[in-house]
C-alpha cells in the first residue's frame, strides 16, 4: 500500500508532493524513503539514555546516507535558533499531572508565537497612514507596502530575542517565514483588517469635517463633486441605518445647501443621491 502511494508520485518534483505524515513499519522504507526531508524513527529507549542530554547524543543530523536503526529525529532542516532546553527541564522536573504538563507546553508555545508575531504586528501598524493625512477631499489613503528589509531593521532593538530569550538567526527565520504560504495568508487577513480600519477612520473624518459654505467656497466644482460621490459611496456601504449613516446624510444635505444652484442640479441628477436625501 505504501509502495503504491509512493510510486504514484514518481517523476513528480518533491516540492509538488502533498504535505503528509507517512507511518511505516517495513524496514525496506528506511532505505526507500531516506531522501525525505524529515524522518522520525521510533524505537525502544536506548540503554543508558535516561536523560535528554544522553538521548540527544544518539541522534544525528541528516548526512544524506541510509539511516541506522537508532531511534531519533533525522532532518535536512537547519534550525535558525539556538536550542531552548528550559521548557524540557521544566517538564521533566517534578511529578505533575498530564493536564498541567500540557498547559505548560501550550503556554510555552503561545508565548513563543507571541514573541515572534508582535514585531510583525508592530511594523504593520507603522505602515498605516496618520489620521492627519486623511482629508474628505482626498481618497482613502492606503497603507504602505510590507518590506522585509525595512522590517528587519526594526527587530534589533525590539525583536523576539529580547522577549523570549532565545538567541539565534531571527532575521533568517523571518525571511524564511515571509517566503511561506503561512505569511501570505496572514498578511492577506491583516491587510483586510487594516483596510477596514482605514475605512472606519475615513468615515469618522467625513462625519467630523467642516463642509460649510466657507470651506466649499475655496474648492473647485470638481473637488466638490468628488467629495459628494465619496460620501455617497460610504453611505451605500453603511446599509444599516446607524448614527454614522445619518451623520453622512446630514453632510450631504449641508453640502447641497452650501453650493450654487447650478452645481446642486448637477449633483441631484444622480439617482442614488436623490434617494439618499429624500
Amino acid at each position: 500500500m505504501t509502495g503504491t502511494w509512493v510510486n504514484q508520485f514518481e517523476g513528480v518534483p518533491e516540492e509538488n508532493w502533498p504535505r503528509v505524515i507517512l507511518g511505516v513499519t517495513n524496514p525496506f522504507f528506511i532505505k526507500a524513503l531516506d531522501h525525505w526531508p524529515h524522518i522520525l524513527k521510533v524505537g525502544d529507549t536506548v540503554e543508558g539514555a535516561d536523560t535528554p542530554e544522553r538521548q540527544e547524543k544518539t541522534r544525528k543530523n541528516w548526512d544524506g546516507r541510509t539511516l541506522d536503526t537508532k531511534p531519533g529525529i533525522y532532518t535536512q532542516y537547519k534550525p535558525y535558533l539556538n536550542k531552548d532546553k528550559s521548557v524540557a527541564k521544566k517538564l521533566l522536573k517534578g511529578d505533575r499531572p498530564s493536564e498541567v504538563q500540557c498547559n505548560i507546553l501550550r503556554r510555552h508555545f503561545l508565548e513563543l508565537t507571541q514573541s515572534f508575531m508582535i514585531p510583525l504586528e508592530r511594523y504593520l501598524s507603522s505602515l498605516m497612514p496618520l489620521r492627519k493625512e486623511m482629508s474628505p477631499f482626498k481618497a482613502i489613503p492606503s497603507a504602505r507596502p510590507f518590506s522585509i528589509d525595512d522590517f528587519l531593521l526594526t527587530i534589533d532593538g525590539s525583536g523576539p530575542s529580547l522577549t523570549c530569550g532565545v538567541k539565534g538567526d531571527w532575521q533568517g527565520l523571518y525571511r524564511r517565514f515571509v517566503s511561506s504560504a503561512n505569511f501570505v495568508g496572514w498578511l492577506a487577513n491583516r491587510s483586510r483588517d487594516v483596510n477596514a480600519q482605514l475605512k472606519a477612520q475615513y468615515v469618522e473624518a467625513l462625519c467630523s469635517a467642516d463642509l460649510g459654505s466657507k470651506v466649499l467656497a475655496t474648492k473647485h466644482h470638481v473637488e466638490i463633486v468628488d467629495l459628494v460621490l465619496r460620501v455617497r459611496q460610504r453611505i451605500i456601504e453603511l446599509e444599516d441605518a446607524n448614527e454614522k449613516r445619518h451623520q453622512l446624510v446630514r453632510q450631504i444635505v449641508s453640502i447641497l445647501s452650501a453650493v450654487d444652484e447650478e452645481l446642486k442640479q448637477v449633483l441631484m441628477s444622480n439617482c442614488s443621491l436623490r434617494e439618499i436625501v429624500s
